[in-house]
């Protein structure tokens, strides 16, 4: 049974932060109190029934590959795909008095601290993220395109049909044409099944920088797609360098777009940002270019 804990909370949620997302339910908000963790800790760990509920949630397509202890009477799960191919991922278990609970999304403790992200680390579910520094010198050698001549460069991850994205290019390119700022795209395709199709469709293209800017004049902003129509022949060297860039943007330990690496103003090495907060293409403006050794300028 669990009850309202006083201290040592848990916030439980479902953000997608990596890796599989096989689950259809969460539960949101749970607190353990020290009684609740004490009966769960003095029960044995049924490894079988957290599979049976694993299997269930994922209609057969998951399983658990291992486990490891985890905080106030979790059990950490390390779950992947039933055939062995794909990403893994964390969930959580409990194994409470009427069956066992699965938690399969973040875990953040009362420091703001995300317990999901450190375990998929520690447990090699997703690498540590890249230092901005070499994450900057790595997206400068990325296949990509440059956008505008003048003013402080940054690089910047971009999927065609990402509705932040295409807020992103609507306030940055104005500039960049007006030579206030640069930056290096680097393509990547994972939001939907036409993403990878459209980012290979627009690089390959004779002039990338137009095409995408037409991608985003045609941008359909109720249904969240880019303008792009994917070519009927995609050149495989192309669609290895797009799948290479999307696996670049999983080290900056998140995968979301817009993720942009900049030098703000008094910065020596590049920060990395997962979204654009208001006012930060004032700030973008503002700073140093990013230099082919990760440093900032």
């Amino acid at each position: 049974m669990m009850t309202k804990a006083k201290r040592n909370a848990l916030w439980f949620g479902w953000s997608g932060f990596t890796g599989l997302l096989i689950f259809t339910g969460a539960i949101w908000a749970v607190d353990l109190s020290s009684t609740a963790q004490a009966e769960v800790q003095g029960k044995s760990v049924r490894l079988a029934n957290f599979s049976l509920v694993v299997n269930k949630l994922s209609d057969g397509h998951a399983k658990i590959l291992s486990t490891f202890a985890g905080p106030d009477g979790l059990t950490g799960l390390v779950v992947g795909p039933a055939n062995g191919a794909g990403p893994k991922s964390i969930a959580w278990g409990i194994d409470g008095e009427n069956g066992p609970v699965l938690i399969p999304g973040p875990v953040l403790d009362s420091q703001g601290k995300n317990l999901s992200q450190q375990a998929a680390e520690r447990h090699g579910v997703i690498p540590k993220p890249m230092a901005g520094g070499k994450l900057a010198q790595a997206m400068l050698a990325a296949p990509g395109f440059t956008v505008g001549t003048k003013g402080p460069l940054f690089t910047v991850f971009l999927d065609p049909n990402c509705i932040f994205c295409h807020d992103f290019w609507t306030k940055a390119y104005p500039l960049a044409k007006e030579g206030k700022l640069r930056f290096k795209v680097v393509p990547v395709g994972f939001l939907k099944p036409s993403s990878l199709p459209k980012a290979v469709t627009i690089l390959q293209s004779k002039d990338p920088m137009a095409a995408w800017a037409q991608n985003e004049v045609i941008f359909n902003v109720k249904t969240e797609a880019g303008g792009t129509t994917p070519a009927k022949v995609l050149d495989p060297k192309v669609l290895a360098e797009v799948k290479a860039n999307t696996e670049l943007l999983a080290r900056t330990g998140e995968v979301a777009t817009p993720t942009i690496v900049a030098c703000l103003k008094g910065d020596k090495t590049p920060q990395v940002f997962h979204g654009m907060a208001p006012g930060m293409m004032a700030d973008l403006g503002r700073g140093a270019s990013i230099k082919g050794d990760g440093t900032c300028s």
